[in-house]
């Protein structure tokens, strides 16, 4: 493995790291890596030309995710202005028991989660609404989006009908009913963040919440024809998800939802609406309703679309350029011992998670290039796809210029480095299953303890 293919990986990882050091947007940090891999591909034998069609066919790849990133930046502010999320947040302050908030918004997003297998059409709904009580509740919107990506994360790992989970399954060959016998370090991990997200809410101090909460009640009444017809784009995005709609057509519907709430309260005139779509919504009522109901719009995403533009353009060289399959190489070694075989990988599926900028790609790459490896152990193929599972699939939204944690933190209105201290699942998973290879076997029995003369 030479130096020159080296670079670029090293150059993204320090211009990462200086943005964030010295308070720079991100982007600035690719740039730097862009410019590092054009120069040190170059010497690799690839004209400019060619890396640049390289680095465009990795930006068309992110397509998917741009689009849902537009459309989400779209919907937001039809659901603030149509008063769905108003009347979301009026219903919940009602139900919901805010004592319990964080162990009640992780386990209400995995279970939606669960069923929707999607972790941004859960955010985008039930998420969305749980962030908007914790505001007028006046709880800590860093813990809540923790506890709400941890169990959106929950439902991508354990849906039947997860695609990110059926892509692990295809591509190291394993079956359901095999996946099924080894889900117990995920489960058990499921137990260990519901345990610490109620410890958090035991030992919280509480305020009186219930004097605010009416407050916010109030309010939303006196500035929204709070209604549950009101509820119909939630509906709709619910139903669209649930019956396996594509995401981008879902959201349109929820957008054509959300516009004819609009249009039938009808309180606005064009250049607010159009404002409101452009650079968020605002009430300007006057009151701390305004801290509550606000945002969206086009401006808040553009940096994140630039973003996740220039990370394509660099995926896209990085891999047609294969300079990721000598580090693969020189990371995994001759492992001849299990727990550290599983510890690599996962090691190896975050390195190729920072660099890959997306969630599909690590799953891709990893899969066909460790099976070979893992295959030479008894039920390697199982013990692959655990480690996946636990690590490549979870591990995305750990990664702020990640596209998962960037749509993520856009839809909740909270950034990946406020909630990357709560966000337990996703961080606890791959530790608990590197350390459960030693007691569970592919099968997902325990092994039994080895005689003393053996």
């Amino acid at each position: 493995m030479s130096i020159t293919s080296v670079t670029p990986i090293l150059a993204m990882i320090a211009g990462i790291i200086l943005s964030l050091s010295l308070g720079f947007p991100i982007a600035w940090g690719i740039v730097f890596a862009i410019l590092v891999t054009l120069v040190s591909v170059k010497r690799l034998g690839y004209p400019w030309k060619q890396q640049f069609v390289f680095g465009w066919e990795g930006v068309q790849k992110a397509k998917p995710v741009l689009t849902i990133l537009f459309l989400v930046g779209l919907l937001i502010p039809l659901l603030m202005m149509g008063g769905t999320i108003p009347a979301i947040i009026y219903y919940g302050l009602s139900i919901v028991n805010v004592e319990y908030l964080f162990v009640l918004s992780f386990l209400l997003t995995a279970g939606v989660s669960y069923l929707l297998g999607t972790s941004i059409g859960t955010l985008s709904t039930i998420g969305l609404s749980l962030m908007g009580i914790a505001h007028a509740a006046g709880i800590s919107p860093a813990i809540v989006g923790g506890a709400l990506i941890s169990g959106a994360m929950v439902g991508e790992r354990f849906s039947p009908i997860s695609s990110s989970r059926l892509l692990v399954l295809s591509n190291v060959g394993m079956t359901e009913a095999q996946e099924r016998r080894i889900r117990r370090p995920a489960l058990l991990t499921v137990a260990i963040c519901a345990l610490l997200f109620l410890i958090l809410d035991l030992f919280r101090p509480q305020a009186n919440s219930t004097d605010t909460i009416q407050m916010y009640q109030e309010l939303l009444v006196s500035h929204f024809s709070v209604h549950w017809l009101l509820m119909l784009p939630l509906i709709v995005l619910i139903a669209s998800f649930a019956l396996r709609v594509k995401a981008v057509k879902a959201l349109f519907y929820g957008i054509g939802a959300s516009a004819i709430l609009v249009g039938i309260n009808g309180n606005l005139d064009v250049k607010t609406f159009f404002t409101s779509m452009l650079v968020g919504f605002e009430l300007h009522s006057g009151t701390p309703l305004d801290q509550l109901v606000h945002g969206g719009g086009m401006f808040a995403i553009f940096n994140v679309l630039a973003l996740i533009i220039l990370a394509g353009f660099l995926n896209g060289i990085l891999n047609r350029a294969n300079l990721l399959t000598p580090i693969v190489d020189k990371m995994m070694g001759h492992t001849k011992n299990k727990t550290v075989l599983v510890a690599k990988a996962a090691a190896l599926s975050l390195l190729v998670v920072i660099i890959s900028c997306n969630q599909t790609i690590p799953i891709l790459v990893l899969g066909s290039t460790l099976l070979g490896r893992f295959s030479q152990w008894e039920g390697g193929r199982e013990l692959l796809g655990k480690t996946m599972l636990d690590s490549t699939v979870v591990m995305p939204v750990l990664i702020p210029w990640n596209g998962l944690s960037m749509m993520m933190a856009l839809t909740l209105g909270v950034s990946t480095i406020q909630t990357l201290p709560f966000v337990f699942f996703p961080i606890l998973l791959p530790i608990v299953t590197i350390l459960s290879t030693r007691w569970f076997s592919p099968e997902g029995r325990f092994l039994a303890m080895k005689n003393k003369a053996s």
